[in-house]
């Protein structure tokens, strides 16, 4: 099990420009770690969750110490989590983790306790989200060639969002629009995909799951198959795209190009996308398929994949690392570098970042074990 740690000494401050580095520590499996969250409701303590191997960890940032709080340990040891992303039920966390053996498990961490485990995928899971209006909702994205949509709170899964019009190789991931009406969706054969949440069938068998998850009849849950998306396109990358993130009604992306997209799926080209990214007026002479390229971020060094950027909850920001450990933090809007931070123990790519809620910390892990902890300036 991890050890509490105190921080270790901050990086020089002529390595990190735009802020500082307050504290290290390092998962004692020493295999690489994919994933990190931080607990986005109040807390007088920032709560990260990190997890690697087959273990998720639960750290509190104390006055520049971090403090080892709670660890999930799977029974599983050729278990390897992927992902983690949090929710909450009347006010107690629950913590999402899912990877290799394609079962997302809730985890509740209040009573310390594995609440549901969510069983369906045909292979592993690679990213998890949370509905952005309906906390119970959870999305994973699979190494099947799918995405599904589950009622955490009931434990069903209320659909499955591939087939003819889907992804052809590994779904890497998944994000839902602040909206909650869609969903996109990105993967290894290189396309980005838009998913209707609000459509009339999906809509109504989310309301079953609350209401009726167990049918009378004693049969099982009727789950909503969804084929066909609203919008695809394969045009902005050209190889796997690993991450991809609502900002608005647009889309910031990456693939393995040393470079973040931001882009907006046409939407005077097609009638099919959901209402928060209509236009008034549509025309379906063209393909559906088409992209407006507002700008691109430069991320040297970050040519592999699964290297997933994090943004903050305004979506203002993202915070993108490299192969080296280095990381970069962009103005979304301004394409301005707002910081370049590194620190001389991390030596190994930088597999996921994330911000605080409150935007004033940034923390990363990757292949090194090591989970890394900046303070922004103001």
């Amino acid at each position: 099990m991890p050890k509490k740690k105190r921080a270790e000494s901050p990086a020089p401050e002529d390595l990190c420009e735009g802020g500082r580095c307050i504290g290290v520590v390092f998962e004692d499996h020493r295999q690489p770690v994919y994933a990190v969250a931080f607990w986005p409701g109040a807390s007088e303590e920032p709560m990260v969750a990190v997890c690697g191997s087959n273990r998720a960890s639960v750290y509190a940032i104390v006055e520049g110490d971090i403090e080892l709080r709670q660890v999930y340990v799977d029974n599983d040891r050729d278990e390897s989590f992927f992902c983690c992303a949090w929710s909450r039920r009347a006010d107690a966390p629950l913590l999402c983790v899912a990877g290799t053996r394609g079962i997302a498990k809730i985890v509740d961490c209040a009573d310390g306790r594995l609440d549901c485990a969510l069983v369906g995928h045909g292979n592993a899971i690679n990213d998890c989200c949370f509905h952005a209006v309906d906390e119970s909702l959870l999305l994973t994205a699979s190494k099947d060639e799918s995405i599904r949509l589950w009622n955490a709170r009931t434990c069903v899964c209320i659909a499955v969002f591939a087939g003819d019009r889907g992804h052809r190789d590994e779904v890497l991931a998944v994000d839902c629009h602040q909206s909650g009406s869609c969903c996109l969706s990105s993967g290894m054969d290189n396309t980005i995909k838009l998913w209707q949440l609000d459509a009339e069938h999906v809509s109504k068998a989310c309301e079953r799951s609350h209401t009726n998850p167990q049918p009378a009849n004693h049969r099982p849950f009727e789950t909503v198959f969804e084929q066909f998306p609203a919008f695809s396109t394969s045009r902005v990358h050209a190889n796997y795209v690993d991450c991809a993130r609502w900002v608005g009604s647009l889309i910031l992306s990456k693939s393995t190009a040393e470079r973040l997209c931001l882009w907006s799926p046409d939407p005077q080209r097609n009638d099919r996308l959901p209402a928060p990214l209509l236009s008034e007026t549509n025309d379906d002479s063209e393909p559906k398929d088409d992209v407006l390229i507002v700008h691109e971020l430069d991320l040297p060094g970050a040519d592999i994949w699964f290297l997933r950027f994090g943004m903050c909850s305004s979506r203002q920001y993202v915070c993108a690392g490299n192969t080296s450990g280095d990381l970069v933090i962009y103005d979304v809007d301004s394409t301005e570098q707002k910081a370049s931070l590194t620190h001389p123990k991390m030596r190994g790519a930088v597999r996921q970042c994330a911000f605080s809620p409150d935007s004033s910390l940034v923390a990363c892990v990757g292949d090194d074990a090591g989970l890394f902890v900046y303070e922004l300036d103001k």
